[in-house]
């Protein structure tokens, strides 16, 4: 009778957690040749971009169509791109080394007008692109640089010494939930500015407050992005040292408590999801840069 009450108790976590499902996953076409990596939606989810293996170059997909554009092969343009709200405009960064040093300059695309405009000289310093709405700004170092105009700004976080710093209209605050001797890294505010998500090197995922309280592990998942305001989409994936082995797209709510891995039964290796505006779809990459659309429903 008690390992009956067990069995029972088991397959009703078992339903609990499957809240989510996939309705079906498709090859994005356009990426059948591979070499999409990355993937980030436009705000409003009209098209997606992407970049290379290193982070050269950027590419322009659009979601209706498969059409492919390139918008930029400068190294470096992939890591940190942000789009505007109206979707016109796309902030980038270039690096390149001088003497052996790092340098990164930015630069603003319009795709209204097809044309590039270099937004700030090349600089030993790091530079972090951000918009507040339809507003460009960059975090250069530790100081924001942002139009006299813009009042309030958008709520984001920047990682500057390990740390991770949140930066909010004409303030920025350090924040260091697990330690202020953890490496922190792969964090976002969630889509209210209620939450943050991040990843401490060695030590897992977490969701804190936008204040930096009532931290909660999320155990591993790589790369999260936010679904919605309560769920997270991230990877689990097993290397050797110099190769993914395994990876799959597992999504977990904000409290912790519900995990859920999203099956992709021919698909190996699933990794670096991205979360499309309205929270019903998951681009994610294979091994080789080809983009698969998994269409899902939150139950």
């Amino acid at each position: 009778m008690k390992k009956l009450l067990v069995l029972i108790g088991l397959i009703g976590q078992t339903v609990f957690a499957q809240q989510v499902e996939v309705k079906s996953i498709n090859l994005l076409k356009g990426t059948e040749s591979g070499g999409y990596h990355f993937a980030v939606y436009s705000p409003k989810g009209t098209y997606l971009l992407t970049s290379s293996a290193n982070y050269t170059g950027l590419k322009q997909i659009m979601l209706e169509t498969g059409e492919v554009k390139i918008i930029t092969q400068e190294p470096g343009a992939g890591y940190g791109v942000k789009i505007s709200a109206d979707e016109s405009t796309i902030l980038f960064t270039k690096t390149e080394f001088i003497n052996n040093l790092r340098y990164t300059s930015l630069y603003q695309y319009s795709l209204v007008n097809k044309s590039v405009t270099k937004v700030e000289s090349t600089s030993r310093e790091k530079l972090t692109p951000a918009f507040t709405q339809n507003e460009p700004m960059f975090v250069k170092g530790k100081n924001l640089v942002k139009n006299a105009k813009t009042a309030a700004v958008t709520p984001f976080i920047n990682i500057e010494d390990k740390k991770m710093v949140l930066y909010s209209s004409n303030t920025s605050k350090i924040l260091t939930p697990n330690g202020e001797n953890e490496s922190y890294f792969w964090a976002s505010v969630s889509p209210d500015g209620k939450h943050i998500v991040y990843t401490v090197a060695a030590k897992g995922t977490f969701v804190c407050n936008i204040d930096g309280s009532n931290v909660v592990s999320l155990g591993k998942l790589g790369a999260p992005v936010w679904l919605n305001n309560q769920w997270i989409a991230g990877m689990d994936s097993k290397d050797d040292g110099t190769k993914v082995l395994s990876s799959t797209i597992v999504i977990a709510t904000i409290d912790g408590k519900v995990r859920q891995t999203l099956s992709t039964p021919s698909i190996k290796i699933a990794m670096y999801p991205a979360a499309s505006p309205d929270g019903k779809q998951i681009a994610f990459e294979t091994e080789n840069g080809e983009i698969y659309l998994m269409n899902i429903n939150i139950k």
